[in-house]
């Protein structure tokens, strides 16, 4: 009786794949013959039959009584093959469908710990096929530095923008090279976005690093845009040739504080802006003049 599980596993019930194995042996027998030589019970074997004789199984022939016959096996076998192979086809077109569903969700992803996050990063940076866009610090880019060489080995191009001196030979480097960095921000927020359609987000406090991973549209498009817009503010700052080969955060600050009168932007506007809230919190620095 063992046999009849492959059966089952090829869709039959236990009663059909006994009553089919029965007729295939006995070549054609009427209900109650059936009942007998498979075990079915009488008042299950006509239920049991009937769908058989639908499903082309098994074939009825009419009269008093009616008999039965197996499809001949070759048949049933390639029968079950088209039937499966249909079946697969389908169902590879529905996963892919759903996997693809899934990749475009707007899903986000909490990762805590350092560990944790340079390992999410070295994952998405050694699947960039593109473009990679990173805003970093010296201490994380020391754990992404050969990662990064491998993306550029492969044509992926990257741009890299920090506050600190690094270099990156085959990138696109720019850098405030601020010598002591730990003085203008209270943390170190990481930015990475890979092919434009991930981004892995996230501040290095003291004790503990939160970083956010996820494909949404906007969120990647704001990480975009905030690196963007540094870039815009360092390439401003470097034309104008306020800034040296290497700065300190208080000559950084001092630049900061010029161009907020030049452009008219007061305390009240950058109030919630990191490096001036900063400052005016540890009392070293004024903030805006207005």
């Amino acid at each position: 009786m063992d046999d009849l599980l492959y059966l089952e596993k090829l869709g039959f019930s236990t009663n059909e794949a006994k009553i089919y194995t029965t007729l295939l042996k006995h070549k054609m027998l009427n209900g109650y013959e059936i009942s007998k030589y498979s075990g079915v019970i009488r008042a299950s074997v006509y239920d049991v039959l009937n769908r058989m004789v639908n499903r082309g199984t098994i074939f009825k022939i009419d009269g008093e009584p009616a008999y039965y016959r197996p499809l001949e096996y070759e048949k049933l076998i390639e029968q079950i093959k088209r039937e499966t192979e249909a079946n697969l086809e389908k169902a590879q077109a529905l996963f892919q469908s759903i996997s693809s569903e899934e990749m475009q969700e707007d899903y986000v992803l909490n990762i805590v710990g350092f560990e944790k996050f340079i390992a999410k990063a070295k994952e998405l940076i050694d699947s960039a096929t593109q473009e990679i866009s990173l805003s970093v610090w010296q201490k994380e880019f020391s754990f992404l530095h050969d990662s990064l060489n491998r993306a550029i080995g492969r044509g992926v191009k990257v741009y890299l923008f920090s506050f600190e001196q690094i270099p990156l030979q085959g990138a696109t480097v720019f850098s405030y090279r601020i010598c002591d960095i730990d003085n203008l921000f209270p943390y170190r927020r990481t930015a990475l976005i890979v092919d434009n359609q991930q981004a892995l987000i996230g501040e290095s406090h003291i004790d503990r690093g939160i970083f956010t991973y996820t494909r949404n549209r906007s969120i990647v498009s704001l990480a975009t845009d905030e690196m963007v817009l540094n870039i815009f503010g360092y390439r401003y700052i470097e034309k104008k040739a306020l800034l040296g080969q290497k700065n300190t955060s208080k000559e950084f600050l001092s630049v900061m504080d010029r161009l907020a009168d030049e452009l008219g932007i007061d305390a009240n506007m950058t109030k919630n802006m990191q490096v001036f809230n900063y400052q005016r919190e540890r009392g070293d620095h004024n903030g805006d003049k207005t």
